[in-house]
């Protein structure tokens, strides 16, 4: 079996994984959930990648690295620095490395993001948070994960890879991302990838929406990797 490494997105914390990381474990796997700084306009790519390795330093085994939202730049970082059997991009945002020619646009048309404050952070306020990100959530869960968000800050260094690392990738998208348009993410699945994009019905937390869809998937990935 495998070791699930599970990097949360942006204004987010290890718990929004809870539900995926409970099924995981429940097909017999090992699952860890690092605490990413995000939130920290001083960290850089090293800063918010280390608590990943740290986190996989005594596995032997099979890794798969499932890279959510903005830390599509953080998973190609632990692949180039350690052996893992696969990366999967989660509805990501793929935006570290250059896109190639006749790419659509990666955006939602009338997306708003929080407003960037002097000290380089943004955050949502739970009510917006809510309405933007997670309106087709049960009341309760999408509460629940308003109520932990953080605020997130862009790192203040250069990307520090020129390529994507050589290693066994896949891309799976949502139908009803809120934030990335499918199109987007088909063309960098096949164009940056080289892979199909597998595709998942639903919003752009399919952890939270279908945890045990999602977490089939994976199990599925991660047996063949």
């Amino acid at each position: 079996m495998a070791t699930f490494c599970l990097l949360h997105g942006a204004w987010h914390d290890p718990s929004c994984w809870d539900p995926l990381a409970e099924r995981l474990a429940q097909l017999g796997h090992d699952v860890t959930t690092p605490e990413l700084p995000l939130h920290d306009p001083a960290a850089g790519y090293e800063r918010r990648v280390r608590p990943a390795l740290e986190a996989l330093e005594q596995v032997d085994g099979p890794v798969v690295v499932v890279a959510h939202s903005q830390s599509s730049a953080l998973g190609p970082l632990v692949a180039a620095a350690r052996p893992v059997s696969l990366l999967v991009y989660l509805c990501p945002r793929m935006g570290s490395f250059e896109s190639p020619p006749g790419a659509p646009a990666p955006f939602r048309d009338g997306l708003r993001f929080p407003p960037t404050q002097p000290d380089g952070t943004s955050a949502w306020d739970p009510e917006a948070a809510v309405n933007a990100m997670y309106a087709r959530l049960p009341p309760d869960t999408a509460r629940a994960l308003a109520e932990r968000l953080r605020p997130m800050a862009m790192p203040p260094d250069a990307y520090p890879l020129r390529r994507h690392p050589d290693v066994p990738a896949a891309l799976v998208y949502a139908t009803e991302d809120e934030f990335f348009e499918p199109a987007y993410e088909r063309f960098m699945a096949r164009e940056l990838l080289g892979v199909d994009p597998v595709e998942l019905p639903g919003g752009h937390f399919p952890m939270a929406e279908d945890p045990g869809a999602l977490a089939a998937l994976l199990d599925r990935m991660g047996s063949r990797a």
